[in-house]
């Protein structure tokens, strides 16, 4: 794979002080951003929530011409045309923090539906309000959710609170009534606030106990749109594809 680093493009590996914070801590932003085969689906946005995050916490950093350099890595990795993601990460060292871009192709599943297990464990932290790059967290949850046949794992706070799933966010819906989480220890989720803008979302607390009151569930992010779920744990929904037909096209591009 052909990445950006300090100002070249190179298939070597990314070279980490083994002192630093990002070696030794995973200490990092970064943010996914989805390629249709024609454009990059809301770069802006994905660049505010990343250098919002950096601001946040006081790192210093450079920025590049952001489009200009993910249309080199899609070229250069013959994805020009094809659905990919480009990632642009920010490993943080000592001293500034530059970004790294690199790109992979994408298979879209356009008509998939997610079980989501529950994790069991919990990790509520401030960190969770932006897209950090030691997320062993939730790498873990996800694979352990993997490893037993689900498609993701749905994350709680301290009070069983349902917050997200490792890969997006959760939205609810019953007697026409959409909720997604309303939660400072979640991710704020672009695809979130685009479907937010043709349904009427409402953010409360979802308690684990109330799951079952809802007849529908979704899960959104910005490589996959929004999507029906099936299944947390034990609670069964009914999959409903209409809101996903009106919210998808929004985040992946009217085609995407």
């Amino acid at each position: 794979m052909i990445h950006y680093k300090d100002g070249g493009y190179s298939l070597e590996g990314v070279r980490l002080d083994p002192a630093g914070g990002s070696f030794r801590y995973g200490a990092g932003l970064f943010e996914t951003i989805y390629y249709n085969g024609r454009e990059l689906c809301h770069l802006g946005r994905h660049l505010d929530r990343l250098l919002h995050g950096l601001r946040a916490y006081g790192l210093a950093y450079t920025t590049v011409d952001f489009s200009q350099v993910a249309a080199q890595v899609l070229n250069r990795n013959g994805l020009e045309g094809r659905p990919a993601r480009v990632d642009i990460v920010y490993p943080v060292e000592d001293g500034v923090a530059s970004p790294v871009v690199l790109a992979e192709p994408v298979e879209p599943k356009p008509y998939k539906a997610f079980r989501l297990c529950l994790c069991e464990d919990r990790h509520v932290s401030a960190l969770s309000g932006h897209k950090t790059t030691n997320g062993m967290f939730s790498y873990l949850a996800r694979r352990q959710a993997s490893a037993r046949g689900f498609d993701d794992a749905a994350l709680f706070d301290l009070d069983d609170n349902i917050l997200e799933g490792t890969t997006g966010a959760l939205v609810f819906e019953k007697h026409g009534q959409f909720v997604c989480v309303d939660s400072p220890y979640r991710l704020p989720s672009i695809a979130l606030d685009l479907a937010s803008t043709v349904l009427d979302i409402l953010p409360v607390r979802v308690p684990l106990d109330e799951l079952p009151s809802f007849r529908h569930a979704y899960l959104l992010n910005s490589l996959i749109g929004m999507r029906p779920v099936v299944a947390v744990g034990e609670t069964a929904f009914v999959p409903d594809d209409t809101a996903c037909d009106r919210v998808s096209p929004l985040v992946l591009g009217a085609s995407g």
